[in-house]
């Protein structure tokens, strides 16, 4: 019997409970009891028969799983959806950047993050590692959503579009770890762009600044074959030795992409506690490659699921994202249980919590982890029937089947509808969308 308490605040009802941990516990007809943010119990619907609720929230027989964690993402960069499609990376960089140059502000972004955050708890991510220019405005769009957000400052060794030289930046990246520790919902990580932005000297420099703020790392690493050619270029070597040399390649630091790695590489991400975030819609989309999970899972990597920016990969979808790792490693592997759907929702899930270096808080429904859980609605047609939970969810549900998402046990999105009123944000990043049309259009 399980040992639900006599009261809870929240208590999820009638659904099939996928606690995500280590032996894949599963409760068919189940219940999870929340208080005070955190899971205070899951197990057999019978058992809290008697679980007296300040708030019930019914299933109707749907799945409840955790929130999925989303470990690479630009919210903001909505902004600039569709904007350069068809084009392989450093293409695609070159039109968004100099999008970027002209309409990135405070604002812009601030905007452009409530859209994209509230695109991500529409479809179930409770959790976001969001790597982007001024990371307050991202902050305070989290806050207005709800989503949970690992931010940090962005080192790119130029000024960039926030207008930093290096001096500045360093400085901003202290205060800005200042400030936000102990922010509720919000998480730290130091984001160097990657390799080819920054020379061996600045990439030593961020990692000797994280470890005297104890933040970890997060950076662009081996995504595509031309960022392959301009570190050799630039370094001599790959990416991921770059990254080496400069002291990054070590316990909690999180590598976004990770398509281009040799066994060698491989073997030492392994080795060092390194994990990944598999981004496979704009590695498929920007033809950059396919990564080789197979590998990486079989070497012990920590490996994680991000959609990227919407400016690549074009939406924010985690459903999606999950298909498609589970279709590119078979189609890569020639296997059809290469990535077993099982598997791929627990990338998602606490292996997305892991990677972020949240494993012990997030990514499993147990009791005294947060209360990140969503619910996914069966009665679409295209879910009837479901044999198997997690096959469902890998390869038939969508985002329009998420009706009810906790983060840290506040409902954030209830009955398929957000809980924030957004329609200023919405209002924003559609005129400043017309804005840069306009401006694409008139060639200036």
């Amino acid at each position: 019997m399980t040992d639900f308490p006599a009261r809870c605040d929240t208590l999820v009802t009638n659904g099939h409970v996928l606690t995500m941990d280590a032996g894949f516990t599963a409760f068919r007809d189940g219940a999870v009891a929340i208080t005070g943010g955190r899971i205070a119990a899951a197990g057999p619907m019978e058992d809290a028969a008697q679980v007296l609720a300040t708030e019930v929230v019914d299933a109707r027989g749907g799945i409840v799983l955790p929130g999925f964690v989303n470990t690479h993402c630009h919210a903001a960069m909505v902004l600039f959806r569709g904007l350069a499609d068809d084009r392989p990376l450093d293409g695609f960089l070159k039109a968004v950047w100099a999008a970027e140059a002209a309409h990135v502000t405070p604002a812009t972004v601030r905007a452009g993050a409530a859209v994209g955050l509230a695109e991500l708890a529409l479809g179930g991510v409770t959790h976001v590692v969001d790597m982007y220019f001024h990371p307050d405005a991202t902050v305070d769009a989290a806050a207005r959503v709800g989503v949970g957000l690992t931010a940090g400052p962005v080192f790119i060794g130029f000024d960039g579009i926030d207008r930093l030289p290096w001096p500045e930046r360093l400085r901003f990246a202290e205060d800005f770890v200042a400030r936000h520790r102990g922010t509720e919902g919000v998480e730290l990580m130091l984001m160097p762009h990657s390799a080819y932005t920054l020379d061996a000297e600045k990439l030593a420099e961020v990692a000797r600044l994280s470890d005297r703020l104890g933040v970890a790392l997060h950076v662009h690493a081996a995504e595509a074959p031309s960022e392959m050619a301009l570190v050799a270029a630039q370094h001599g070597t790959t990416p991921v030795r770059a990254l080496d040399r400069a002291g990054m390649i070590r316990p909690c630091t999180l590598l976004a992409h990770a398509v281009h790695l040799d066994d060698a590489e491989i073997a030492l991400l392994a080795e060092r506690g390194v994990a990944m975030s598999h981004c496979p819609l704009s590695n498929a989309k920007l033809a950059s490659g396919t990564a080789r999970m197979t590998a990486l899972h079989a070497a012990g990597v920590a490996t994680s699921l991000g959609t990227d920016g919407a400016s690549s990969g074009n939406d924010l979808d985690m459903f999606h994202t999950m298909r498609l790792a589970a279709q590119m490693a078979i189609l890569a592997s020639g296997q059809p249980d290469a990535m077993p759907a099982r598997d791929v929702v627990a990338m998602a899930t606490r292996g997305g919590a892991r990677a972020a270096g949240l494993g012990a808080r997030k990514g499993v429904i147990a009791p005294g982890m947060d209360a990140d859980v969503i619910v996914i609605e069966l009665s679409a047609p295209h879910l009837v029937p479901a044999y198997d939970p997690y096959s469902t969810l890998v390869y038939a549900a969508g985002r329009s089947d998420v009706r009810q998402v906790l983060a840290r046990g506040r409902r954030i999105v209830a009955d398929g509808g957000l809980v924030a009123d957004l329609s200023e944000d919405l209002d924003a990043v559609r005129g400043l969308a017309a804005e840069i049309a306009a401006t694409l259009r008139d060639g200036s």
